[in-house]
Order: structure tokens, then C-alpha cells, then sequence
């Protein structure tokens, strides 16, 4: 009987009777496992290669195709996968291709199978999980899977006590809220499941043998690889057990990424997401990313104790001892509010359709150049061609860029945004850009304004992009955020993994060319534009900034300037170059007013810095900021308020005086102490930082020395005595830090223009007692 699923994870395992994959997934009738017990790892290698005495090798055979540089090529067959790294390792002068493509992608991609799969074949049952071993299967459509999640937390002492687990667990029938907690019995909840046990390991051992019981396929958590998941497994450690909460009880494997401080779980049968890496991999943008803040900002809700750092800590250990039922209603709200908050944003569904899209299985959407393999990799073969090891490939020079104008500085009126519809996508499909179109060159050749050719008839990449782009427009049609959102991310990579020093697709030509083509096309959009009668107040990348006579229909206007724009540029592009333009220019947004600061070191306006009133079509305004600091997570929400305030009064006409007074008098007196908070987040564990110490990284020190769990995010406040984490005490605040540092350099962008100065407003009038 043939079956269908959606793929969750996926292994391979060396043993000696060979190399096996295993897929694990979810279908109608249950989880299920595919094991392909024979799946014999390949490498390529040069035709005119002798391989040395000792290599394990199953087979070697001529498959037709050939390097990039036109060497024929045979295939390695091997028994294990730990023979092609034995050969890459201790023959290094053997020239090899493609010895670091997974076996599982390799398998998944080279028979096109997108997340959805159809399979044939006997089953056995096995905890609960439907086995297949070497089951006929082939690519399957994309269909409605529902997928079960279960959101859990712990709660701690600041030592390493355990003090309870909450698990949150819903399905397509099912919503279960449960609490395991340690010590004696205290009560019940009013709403959901409270259990007590006599000990952490007890208590442990009851939520995982819950959580096979209920056996989600997705693990939800607010940091809960690097923090929930890295705790129980130290627990289990120190306990002698294995934490045993992958499908058919297999083991939870925690690893720490290379040169961060972010860890990764790997569970067979289960996808955890972790809520701040994932919703930031999304391109969701929060104040911060604590449960707190985004809770509030998504749900319109808080966690039951608001208070952070030590407060909290303290808070959570009285209810401990005095409260358990207390302690039991905030551990169970965490894990409620993660569950709503990843369905609010519909989360699963975005990370599915990706999947869909491009192929990789939810655990790796974040490695990009992986997917793009997957997508080029196998059609890359079916012309011909096997593509080099990642490690072994030259990097050229940097592509230049975007093409920014430095902007008209200062206080413009009417002003209208003009932009290009997803632009390095489009050059890709105009001027037929992609690796193996560059191998093609001379065939039908076509030449970017760069002066880089390719083929126009020999390519891969721009019928995908037409056929993403032709998916989007019906996705945003229908409704379809996730899936619009999931083709958005997939194209945007495009650029950066064919200019990324990662990718083994990687030239200099490619990103050259397409920023190349960008800066063209920015620049012949510019030329008719003010050949209309217009001002081009700014250009970046993208983005055309033209200010307007007066206010009169703008949006009509700059609707039929982008119309009259694009069909200028078809010509063009038609004449110069032979190509059909997929390129498209559309009004963006309108700019009642926009302010283009001065550079604090020169008196040229700052590229990529703007201000402004955006008025919409029912002409309600906002006032938005892009590149200030506004927008910035490293400053402090008192940086932001101010300069929200600050430009609320000068885009009034009024004096900004007052504002940058009354601001600075608050501060000395306490009144923004609770918004003083710098966040900062950590590109490596603290002890790699030798040459020089941040204050975000002093301020992680002081808090592990004071025995707190450190995060990817350090909370610190400036005090006399230098940076505190916010877990600390931090009451001797260095007022003067903030005023020179977070509020002068904000005023002064607006001083400046004004002839004002900071200092005479801030203690003009103490000055004047003497």
C-alpha cells in the first residue's frame, strides 16, 4: 500500500555491515521511519586518479560527467562514510568533488523530494514507530500534514536545582497543559495537570516518559536548546542516564556550534524550535527578544512574574518553598505563551512551506548555501557536471555592492519612494545569471552592463526564480503569508550564497555581476527621472528617494512615474543588451517630510540614515525611522524615546530645547533608571574574547562569576563602576555615561542644522548663576 509523510529529521549511521539512512517523519496513520540499509556514500575524482593502497572502496565508475573545468570524473562507491573522510583526510593531494554533500541530502535531492514523500514497502512496529526498511520512494505533492507540538520549561534554582518542568501539548484533537514538580504536595491547579515528586530525577523521568506518551513532532521552547535541554542533559548526566526523548527512546544529542556560543539538539523523530533563533531566521523584529517582550507585542500579554535578573530569581525560589501551586501557573503560562506565540505568527507553517520550497529539512533551514545545493546540485549533474568541495574554493575579490548616493542632506518636502520589486532576483532572470550559465558563456552569450557574459539559452537558476516569483504573487493573492514569506526568504539568499565564500557554487562573476547590473540600472533610473523635471534626493541599491513640486495626488504621480520608468528601462535593456527585462519599479511609500542627517565627522549627509513622515492612501501618518537609533537594538529604550520625542518636535517646527532639557534633568533624577538597559548579544563563548574585552562581555563575566547561567544576550547598565548585568545589582548609575553617550550624540543631529548647542542648553542655565 502506498503511503505518504512529511519528512522531520534525518541520520547517517556507520556500522560495519555498511552506511545507513534514516528518515524519520510524520504521516496520516503516525510517525513513521525509512531505513535504506545499503546507501553506499560517493565522492568524485578525477578520471587520470590512482588511488593509493588501503582505500576501502565498494566501487569506481564511469557516470559521464565531468569538473568545471572539463576533467572527466568517475565515482567512488564506499561502504561507510567514514572511508570518504579517511580518503579526503590522509590523501589530500587526491583531487575529490562533492566529498561534502550529506548522503541523506544527496538521496533526498537527487530524486527531487521536497519535505513530502511516498513510500511503499513492509513495516514493523517499534515504539510506537512504523519502520520501513528500503521501501520504494519517490517525490510526492505538497499536501496538509499535521504536525503535534509540545512546548516545555524548566524552572531553577540560580544554583542547579531543578525545581519543575511545565509541558504544553496540542495536536489536531488534544490540548494538554501539565506541571511536574519537586517537594510536597502544595495544591492543585485550577486549570491543567500538577504532579509532585520526591526528587529532581524522579520528577525528570515522569515529563520524559509523559513526552513519549504524547510524542510530539515538534519540541517548542524560548531558549530551550541552549538553556532547558542543556540543564536535564548535564541533570542526566550527573544522574548516569541518557535523556531519552527521541522517537523509539533514543537518545537527545546537544552540541555547541563552532566559534558561538549557540547549541543545536539533535532528537530523531522530533524538530525543536527554539522561539528567538527561529522567529529572528524569519525575519521577525521585536524591542527584544525575551518571551516577555514578545509576548506582549504578539499576544497583548505578560509572563506572571515581569520582573527580570535577580528579582526574578528570587521571586521564582520563594514561590519554590512557599508557593508551588504559584511557581506551577507561571512555569505552565511560559510554555503557553510560546505555543501561542509560534502559532500567531504561524511559525510551523512557514518553516513547512520553506521545507516545500527548498528541500532541506526543518532542522537545517538556516544553513542557506545547503539549500541552494539542493536545488542546483542535481541539475547541475543532468548537464553534466559534479561541483568541488566547499573548502576548495578560490575566493575572488568582494563584489562592490549596492550603489548608494549620498543624500541631500537636511529637512525635504513631498518626497516619494520608488523601488525595485525583489531587483537582484529579477537581474538574475534578465540577464540569465547562475554558475552553470557562466560555464556556458559562449553559448548564445549574453553580457551584463558589468560586462560579464553568460548564456541565454544554457541556464538553471532564472526559470526557478520566474517560477518562485509566479508562486509568490499567487500566495499573496490567496491569502498565503507563510508561503509568501517562505519564497521571499528562499530568493533574498540567492545573491548572498552565489557571492558567499561558503557556497561551492561560488565565482567572483556572479555577485559582481549582479551588483554591477544594480548599480546600472539605479543609475538609468536616476538619468530619467531627472530628465523628467525631477530631484533625486537619494538612491541606495534599490530604492529611488524623489522629491515632489507639492503634495497634490502623489500617489497617482508616483505611480505613473514608475510606470513610465520601467517601460524606459525595458528599452534599454532591450537595446543595449538584447534581453527582455523581468525588472520592475513601483511606488513604495510617500514622505510628507524626511530629514537626511549630517555625518557627525564631516558635513556630508550619512548614506542609509533617514527620518521621516510616511502618509498612506488613507493619508494617516507615521513617523518612521530607517539606520538611526532608533531602530537599532545596541541602544537603550531612553535613546529611543528621546529621539522618537525629538524628531516628533522637530518635524512640528518647534524648538527641540525643551525636550533635550526636560529628558536630561528625568535621567539625573532616576526617573528612566529602568531604561537604561544596553542589550548585546555574544558572537562567541566569553573566553575567546582575549584581545579585547567589550562591556557586554565584562558584563557577562560578572555575571557567571556570580554563578548565573550566561545567554547569547547580555543585559548590562552602565554604572561607576563600569558595565553590570542587570541580574546584579546596578543601582550606582553613571549618569553622565548616558547623557554623552545615548542623548547628546541624538540631539546634536538635530542641533547641528539648527546652529544649537548641546551643552549650553543642558547647563546654560547653572552656568549663568556664576
Amino acid at each position: 500500500e502506498q503511503k505518504s509523510g512529511f519528512l522531520l529529521t534525518a541520520k547517517g549511521v556507520d556500522s560495519d555491515y555498511g552506511h545507513s539512512l534514516h528518515f524519520f517523519g510524520k504521516g496520516d496513520d503516525g510517525p513513521f521511519e525509512l531505513i535504506f540499509s545499503d546507501s553506499s556514500p560517493v565522492v568524485f575524482v578525477p578520471r587520470s586518479t590512482k588511488l593509493p593502497q588501503g582505500v576501502h572502496l565498494k566501487e569506481r565508475k564511469e557516470v559521464g560527467l565531468k569538473s568545471f573545468q572539463g576533467e572527466q570524473v568517475d565515482a567512488l562507491y564506499f561502504k561507510k562514510l567514514n572511508d570518504i573522510y579517511n580518503l579526503r583526510d590522509k590523501h589530500s593531494d587526491i583531487r575529490t568533488y562533492e566529498a561534502d554533500v550529506r548522503p541523506t541530502e544527496r538521496f533526498l535531492m537527487e530524486r527531487f523530494i521536497k519535505g513530502q514523500i511516498e513510500f511503499k514497502g513492509e513495516s514493523k512496529l517499534d515504539n510506537g514507530v512504523k519502520v520501513y526498511r528500503n521501501p520504494l520512494v519517490k517525490s510526492s505533492p505538497k499536501r496538509k500534514i499535521n504536525l503535534s507540538t509540545l512546548s516545555f520549561d524548566i524552572e531553577t534554582s540560580r544554583g542547579s536545582d531543578l525545581y519543575s518542568i511545565g509541558v504544553h501539548f496540542c495536536d489536531h484533537e488534544n490540548d494538554v497543559q501539565e506541571v511536574f514538580m519537586v517537594g510536597e504536595n502544595q495544591g492543585e491547579l485550577d486549570h491543567g495537570k500538577l504532579q509532585y515528586y520526591p526528587d529532581e530525577k524522579s520528577c525528570y523521568l515522569a515529563f520524559e516518559k509523559r513526552l513519549l506518551e504524547l510524542d510530539p513532532d515538534l519540541i517548542l521552547g524560548w531558549h530551550v536548546v541552549g538553556f532547558d535541554l542543556k540543564f536535564l542533559e548535564k541533570k542526566c548526566a550527573s544522574w548516569g542516564i541518557d535523556m531519552n526523548l527521541g522517537r523509539k527512546r533514543s537518545r537527545v544529542i546537544v552540541n555547541k556550534a563552532q566559534n558561538s556560543s549557540q547549541h543545536f539538539a539533535k532528537i530523531d523523530g522530533r524538530v525543536v524550535i527554539d522561539g528567538p533563533p527561529a522567529l529572528r531566521a524569519a525575519f521577525f523584529q521585536f524591542e527584544d527578544f525575551k518571551l516577555d517582550t514578545v509576548a506582549h507585542e504578539l499576544l497583548g500579554t505578560r509572563k506572571d512574574i515581569e520582573s527580570t535578573g535577580l528579582e526574578k530569581v528570587k521571586e521564582i525560589e520563594r514561590r519554590f518553598i512557599e508557593d508551588k501551586v504559584s511557581l506551577a501557573k507561571y512555569n505552565l503560562l511560559d510554555c503557553t505563551l510560546v505555543t501561542d506565540i509560534i502559532r500567531k505568527v504561524k511559525l510551523v507553517e512557514l518553516l513547512q512551506e520553506r521545507v516545500h520550497l527548498c528541500g532541506l529539512l526543518m532542522d537545517r533551514l538556516a544553513v542557506s548555501t545547503a539549500a541552494f545545493d539542493f536545488s542546483m546540485l542535481p541539475l547541475v549533474h543532468r548537464k553534466g557536471f559534479v561541483a568541488p568541495n566547499t573548502l576548495d574554493i578560490v575566493r575572488g575579490g568582494g563584489a562592490s555592492g549596492g550603489h548608494v548616493l549620498t543624500p541631500s542632506s537636511g529637512l525635504h518636502d513631498h518626497v516619494i519612494v520608488l523601488d525595485f520589486k525583489s531587483l537582484y532576483p529579477t537581474i538574475i532572470r534578465t540577464f540569465c545569471i547562475d554558475p552553470y550559465s557562466r560555464l556556458m558563456a559562449e553559448t548564445n552569450p549574453i553580457t551584463t552592463p558589468a560586462g560579464i557574459k553568460f548564456s541565454k539559452t544554457e541556464h538553471l537558476l532564472p526559470a526557478f526564480i520566474k517560477e518562485l516569483m509566479d508562486a509568490r504573487e499567487e500566495a499573496k493573492l490567496s491569502g498565503n503569508k507563510p508561503l509568501s514569506q517562505a519564497i521571499k526568504i528562499l530568493m533574498n539568499s540567492f545573491y548572498g550564497v552565489m557571492g558567499s565564500g561558503g557556497c561551492r557554487f561560488y565565482h567572483a562573476d556572479l555577485p559582481t555581476a549582479i551588483t554591477g547590473t544594480g548599480q546600472w540600472l539605479l543609475r538609468q533610473a536616476i538619468d530619467f527621472i531627472e530628465g523628467d523635471g525631477y530631484k533625486v534626493v537619494y538612491g541606495d541599491t534599490d530604492s529611488v528617494f524623489v522629491q515632489l513640486p507639492n503634495g497634490d495626488r502623489v500617489i497617482e504621480r508616483g505611480k505613473s512615474l514608475a510606470t513610465r520608468a520601467n517601460e524606459y528601462l525595458k528599452k534599454q535593456v532591450s537595446k543595449n543588451f538584447g534581453a527582455e527585462s523581468a525588472l520592475e519599479i513601483e511606488f513604495e511609500k510617500y514622505f510628507r517630510k524626511i530629514f537626511f542627517p549630517i555625518l557627525r565627522t564631516g558635513t556630508e549627509a550619512a548614506k542609509k540614515k533617514y527620518t521621516g513622515i510616511v502618509v498612506n492612501e488613507n493619508k494617516e501618518s507615521e513617523l518612521t525611522f530607517s539606520g538611526m537609533e532608533f531602530v537599532r537594538s545596541d541602544w537603550t529604550k531612553l535613546a529611543k524615546k528621546f529621539q522618537y520625542k525629538l524628531y516628533e518636535e522637530f518635524f512640528a517646527g518647534n524648538s527641540p530645547e525643551e525636550t533635550i532639557r526636560s529628558t536630561v534633568n528625568d535621567l539625573r533624577n532616576g526617573n528612566f533608571d529602568r531604561e537604561l538597559v544596553y542589550k548585546k548579544r555574544l558572537s562567541k563563548s566569553i573566553d575567546e574574547y582575549t584581545k579585547s574585552v567589550p562591556p557586554h562581555v565584562k558584563a557577562a563575566l560578572l555575571a557567571r562569576e556570580a554563578g548565573h547561567e550566561v545567554e547569547r544576550d547580555i543585559h548590562y547598565v552602565m554604572t561607576r563602576r563600569g558595565p553590570v548585568p542587570t541580574i546584579l545589582d546596578h543601582s550606582d548609575i553613571d549618569y553622565n555615561h548616558y547623557i554623552d553617550k545615548q542623548i547628546r550624540p541624538i540631539a546634536e543631529v538635530v542641533l547641528t542644522p539648527l546652529e544649537l548647542n548641546f551643552d549650553n542648553i543642558v547647563v546654560g542655565d547653572q552656568l549663568s548663576l556664576f
